[in-house]
C-alpha cells in the first residue's frame, strides 16, 4: 500500500517584481507613468513566495532607503495587490486584495516601509491570476494616489527549466549553423 499515491505534491513557486522599467517595485514602472517621485523598491530577505496546496503567498517587499532602495514621496496610504485584464506590464487592474492598514507586517513608511512576512490567502480564480502573470503590487501615496510605485509578480523559472530553455537555444543555434554551412 503506498501513503504517496494520490497525495498533492506541494510547490512553493519564487516570485519577482517586475515591470515595463524593470525589475523591482518602481515609479516608472507605474501605468500611466505620469507620477512626481523617483521611488523604488523590491524584494527583501525572503522574497516573494507561493505555496499552491496552502494557496498562501508571502510578501517581502521594502521600499525607501532603510530598505536599501529610494524613498517614496510620502507616507503610503493604500497598498494592494490588482488584478490586471493580461499579463503585459502596461495592463491596469481592480483591487482585489487590500494589504495595508492592518494587515500584519504592512509598513507604511516612506523611508523604511513596505511588507515583512505579510501573508494572504488566494482563491482559486486569484491563483489562477498569479500563476498567468496578470497580478501586481501597487503602493500610493497622498503626491501619488494613483499608485506611486508598482511590480507585477512574475514567477522565477525553475532551473531545471532554465536549463532546458538552455539546451534548446544551444540546439537552435547548433541547427541554424547546418543550414549557413
Amino acid at each position: 500500500m503506498s501513503l504517496v499515491a494520490g497525495s498533492a505534491t506541494a510547490a512553493v513557486i519564487p516570485f519577482n517584481v517586475q515591470g515595463r522599467s524593470g525589475a523591482g517595485m518602481r515609479f516608472d514602472n507605474e501605468n500611466p507613468s505620469a507620477v512626481s517621485t523617483s521611488a523604488t523598491g523590491g524584494e527583501v530577505g525572503a522574497g516573494i513566495s507561493y505555496d499552491d496546496v496552502s494557496n498562501i503567498l508571502t510578501v517581502n517587499v521594502g521600499w525607501g532607503s532603510g530598505a536599501g532602495f529610494t524613498n517614496l514621496s510620502g507616507a503610503v496610504t493604500v497598498a494592494h495587490i490588482h488584478a490586471a485584464a493580461d499579463a503585459a506590464f502596461t495592463s491596469n487592474g481592480g483591487v482585489i486584495i487590500n494589504m495595508d492598514g492592518a494587515t500584519p507586517g504592512f509598513n507604511n513608511s516612506a523611508t523604511n516601509g513596505g511588507w515583512a512576512n505579510t501573508q494572504v490567502t488566494l482563491t482559486a480564480p486569484q491563483e489562477t491570476q498569479l500563476l498567468s502573470g496578470f497580478l501586481y503590487l501597487n503602493a500610493h501615496t497622498s503626491t501619488n494616489a494613483g499608485g506611486e510605485i508598482r511590480g507585477n509578480l512574475v514567477a522565477v523559472p525553475e532551473p531545471a527549466g532554465l536549463g532546458l530553455l538552455g539546451v534548446g537555444g544551444l540546439a537552435l543555434l547548433r541547427r541554424r549553423g547546418v543550414r549557413r554551412s
